[in-house]
């Protein structure tokens, strides 16, 4: 039997700034498996490509001409998402890439770390063990198999509450985030409206920038 792990790890060793994950969908909490259900019915595994942000400019958005928010970083995942994708259909099998950015309804982080990818730390971002916030991620549904096994993921996040003090909206506290008074005060801020000739959308990352997991990319502060 192939795997979709078979298929996916030659394309991934073409890209070292990249890292993959699957999961059968059957093992993902009832939200996501719902999600993937409407999604691609046929859905048998959630495969995650995790993209290493190396420079901040790469995590930089802009509000492009055919109407869509494109990031250097978003933009790569998703070509290398598209080779993943027909390496898997020369195979026989049936993949679609989960819309990004947009209100798809699944929660990333989430798959990522079923998957094995990181943990959900403080910040509520996807902390990957090395990389820790700095990682761009991507979601494919596929009627492949995968041959996961369930892992006992160590904690990656300290709980040291630097993103708490730090958050200006105070929407980070050490047992929750709220998300509504995030978005709240981004909003108030201009982060969602276009700025300067270059159309960019200047997003908060500051929780992102006092994380001490993983190393930062240059040109964060």
């Amino acid at each position: 039997m192939i795997f979709a792990e078979d298929i996916i790890n030659p394309v991934i060793r073409n890209y070292p700034c990249c890292a993959a994950w699957a999961i059968p969908v059957s093992s993902l909490a009832t939200r996501e498996r719902e999600f993937f259900s409407r999604f691609f019915p046929a859905s048998g595994t959630a495969i995650v490509l995790g993209y290493h942000i190396v420079t901040k400019d790469e995590w930089r958005w802009f509000l492009k001409e055919d109407g869509l928010h494109h990031c250097d970083a978003d933009d790569r995942s998703k070509k290398i998402c598209e080779e993943i994708a027909n390496a898997l259909g020369a195979c026989g099998f049936r993949t679609d890439i989960v819309p990004y950015p947009g209100e798809s309804g699944l929660q990333f982080r989430s798959v990522a770390e079923a998957a094995g990818a990181g943990r959900i730390g403080t910040n509520v971002f996807l902390l990957h063990p090395l990389w820790g916030p700095w990682i761009q991620l991507s979601v494919l549904a596929t009627d492949a198999p995968s041959r996961y096994r369930p892992v006992c993921h160590a904690p990656v996040c300290t709980r040291c509450g630097e993103c708490v003090l730090a958050c200006p909206a105070g929407a980070i506290r050490e047992d929750s985030f709220d998300g509504l008074r995030c978005r709240s005060y981004r909003a108030e801020k201009g982060e969602y409206i276009p700025a300067g000739p270059e159309k960019e959308l200047r997003y908060c990352t500051i929780c992102a920038d006092v994380c001490p997991i993983g190393q930062r990319p240059w040109g964060a502060r």
